[in-house]
């Protein structure tokens, strides 16, 4: 049986805008439906929504993902970001984290609506649903990846003093956050180990 859910989020991030570096305190609502009848899996699901949103997307900066002379500098100093494919409002904050959630939980659960809010945006309510058709988001970037990844920003410069080493994102199975029905390493059963025991002379 198909189980509906709503839950809450609450993180901090900052937002680059119009030249000015913002923090802002975000509430989003989610509306969710399984689609497995597996629990496991669906604790795997918001075990998987926490961890993007609590470790992933806290404390990052949104920037617009055309302010590349930004991007850089944020990387050069060693400062977490995420880039957007517009300016980051709360609109477009909770379109790609709409499409983020739904592509993170592999159609083991269905994200049918969100709302979202900010401080810094007087807390008006964006809603998406999935009837709304964001043809922003048909573009290609992370927020249509399954992985944990929030950034797929590339370091450009031909001197070698130019180059930023970004931190990797660990996979989910690194997180231990995989599904239940997924292909684990296995021990052949025919493998022979040597141990070398003291003797007893007693």
């Amino acid at each position: 049986m198909n189980v509906r859910l709503e839950y809450d989020l609450t993180w901090r991030s900052a937002i680059w805008f119009e030249n000015c570096l913002q923090l802002n305190d975000y509430t989003a609502t989610i509306s969710m439906i399984t689609n497995t009848s597996v629990s496991e899996d669906h604790t795997t699901c918001m075990d998987r929504i926490n961890h993007f949103v609590y470790h992933e997307l806290a404390n990052t900066v949104f920037v617009h993902q055309e302010d590349r002379e930004q991007m850089q500098l944020l990387a050069a100093a060693g400062i977490k970001f995420t880039p957007l494919p517009e300016q980051p409002i709360d609109q477009i904050v909770g379109l790609v984290l709409y499409c983020k959630l739904n592509a993170i939980v592999e159609d083991r659960m269905h994200v049918t609506a969100m709302a979202i809010q900010s401080e810094l945006g007087d807390n008006i309510r964006y809603l998406h649903s999935e009837h709304e058709g964001a043809t922003l988001m048909d573009q290609p970037g992370w927020w249509q990846d399954s992985n944990p990844a929030h950034n797929n920003f590339k370091q450009t410069g031909n001197s070698k003093k130019q180059v930023v080493k970004l931190n990797r994102t660990p996979s989910w199975r690194e997180l231990e956050l995989d599904w239940s029905d997924a292909q684990r390493p296995t021990i052949e059963s025919n493998t022979v180990v040597f141990a070398k025991f003291p003797l007893d002379e007693n």
